[in-house]
């Protein structure tokens, strides 16, 4: 069966107005919702993303780095799920249960079997 990604999107702020115990709640929820997939077999693996990095981009043998993903987006990607699904159709009715969806966006796709494919 394929796998799906499901890149949890944010505002830089989407949980700034929560307090610790409010925090705490949405972290267990989203942790239920990953156990319940596994419950299922179709939790493959998932976990949050530090908020910096390093974007690469290569020119002419050379490679240069900036900080990133972008300081000037608005939206960051703040984690990643994985999941087993027969098809798309599928991996959405599946992230639609997610809790993460009262903060922001799920972008789900496909992860390729044979490298980048539709």
């Amino acid at each position: 069966m394929p796998n799906y990604i499901g890149f949890i999107r944010a505002t830089k702020d989407s949980h700034e107005h929560l307090g610790p115990d409010e925090a705490q709640r949405v972290l267990e929820n989203y942790m239920a919702w990953a156990d319940e997939r596994t419950k299922e077999g179709r939790f493959v693996s998932g976990g949050g993303l530090s908020k910096r990095g390093r974007v690469l981009r290569g020119s002419g043998g050379d490679v240069g780095a900036t900080d990133g993903p972008h300081t000037e987006a608005t939206e960051i990607v703040g984690g990643y799920q994985v999941i087993e699904a027969a098809d798309l159709d599928q991996a959405e009715k599946i992230f639609a249960t997610h809790p993460h969806l009262e903060f922001g966006p799920i972008e789900v796709r496909k992860i390729g079997e044979r490298g980048c494919e539709d």
